[in-house]
């Protein structure tokens, strides 16, 4: 390739030295009917950036061979004059595979068909390969091959109903953006699919390659995976009163100040009392809760990304003491602070 874009670059010495059989990874994607372009080209642009960034670094012969297929050959999907197809079905793959990823398909559709020979395929492939992952409501695919059992998965969380009813062998848990249970990986709705294939990218080529990477598509190099679907500003929308929303942007940026009532109520020049009813009724929760949340969320960003000792990030987000952070943390979450960093971090530091 010629003329790549300078800021793709990396030194040398930030691509990280690899057995000569991990330099190249096939990715195989399946593509079936019905589904969403996002689903299915988001993460394909992820791994071909990733390429990008590896040939303009000074290493071609490292990245990802990206393939797609489909459950049947043929349109996979077509609106709006956009046609996209496959020139390959399932059953047409040979050759190993380092890592096989399922966008979600019609699930009605092929539930009403004969589906029976490609779950199989499914969960051969599934013995096979090194890693298998699922975008979305592709975590279905995967239940319905038998292979998440006993497993602990996540998808969309508007399916959390469906799925635990299909799927009471599958230990469901929506609250993450994505999970890695062994082999398997797992991710919530379209764009959770994008945060998961650059962990993964940071999972087979390092840290640097993967902010290059998040850098040259303008987003987190990662929201970690067990960061909620729902964060505390995603679930409760900036009020349309703007004293009331200018008041919640001033408590994220200043998390570790004095958020008590009080203050609060005198940075809109009301009363604590007024205060107290006027935000409950704006947010959808008392201002007490509302900054327990806040100082949580970002409790919790801050342990998985950064290695500041566990009393700087109590103090840092507003907790009276490192004792304060851990019974909010044992209360919310069920473990404590060290406990959540130890399990979640791996892939964020």
């Amino acid at each position: 390739m010629t003329d790549l874009p300078e800021y793709l670059f990396l030194p040398p010495t930030h691509i990280p030295n690899l057995p000569a059989d991990e330099l190249r990874k096939r990715v195989v994607l399946v593509a079936s009917q019905n589904s969403f372009p996002l689903d299915l080209i988001g993460p394909m642009d992820v791994l071909y950036v990733t390429n990008l960034v590896l040939e303009l670094s000074g290493r071609p012969d490292m990245g990802y061979d990206i393939e797609v297929i489909s459950s049947q050959k043929g349109s996979v999907f077509e609106r709006n004059g956009l046609k996209i197809t496959t020139e390959k079905s399932y059953d047409q793959l040979t050759g190993e595979v380092d890592t096989l990823m399922f966008p979600p398909m019609d699930f009605d559709v092929f539930m009403g068909g004969n589906h029976e020979p490609f779950l199989n395929w499914v969960k051969a492939q599934s013995d096979k390969v090194r890693r298998v992952v699922s975008v979305c409501a592709g975590t279905y695919i995967l239940a319905a091959a038998g292979v998440l059992d006993g497993r602990r998965a996540t998808t969309h969380w508007d399916l959390e109903k469906d799925f635990a009813e299909r799927y009471p062998e599958v230990s469901l848990d929506v609250e993450p953006i994505y999970v890695k249970d062994g082999q398997f990986y797992t991710s919530a709705g379209m764009t959770a699919g994008l945060d998961l294939t650059v962990a993964l990218v940071e999972e087979d080529f390092g840290r640097a390659v993967a902010l290059r990477v998040a850098q040259s598509l303008v987003f987190f190099l990662k929201r970690p995976g067990n960061q909620a679907q729902f964060s505390t500003q995603l679930s409760h929308d900036l009020s349309e009163n703007s004293e009331i929303a200018n008041l919640q942007s001033y408590i994220y940026d200043n998390i570790g100040d004095d958020l008590r009532v009080n203050e609060l109520a005198s940075r809109v020049n009301m009363s604590p009392r007024n205060f107290s009813r006027t935000f409950s009724r704006e947010v959808g929760m008392a201002p007490g809760r509302y900054v327990e949340h806040c100082r949580l969320e970002m409790a919790r960003l801050s342990l998985e990304g950064s290695s500041l000792p566990i009393s700087k990030v109590a103090e840092r987000c507003g907790y009276g003491s490192g004792d304060s952070m851990r019974m909010a943390f044992e209360r919310h979450l069920g473990l404590n602070p060290r406990s959540y960093r130890q399990r979640f971090a791996t892939s964020t530091r």
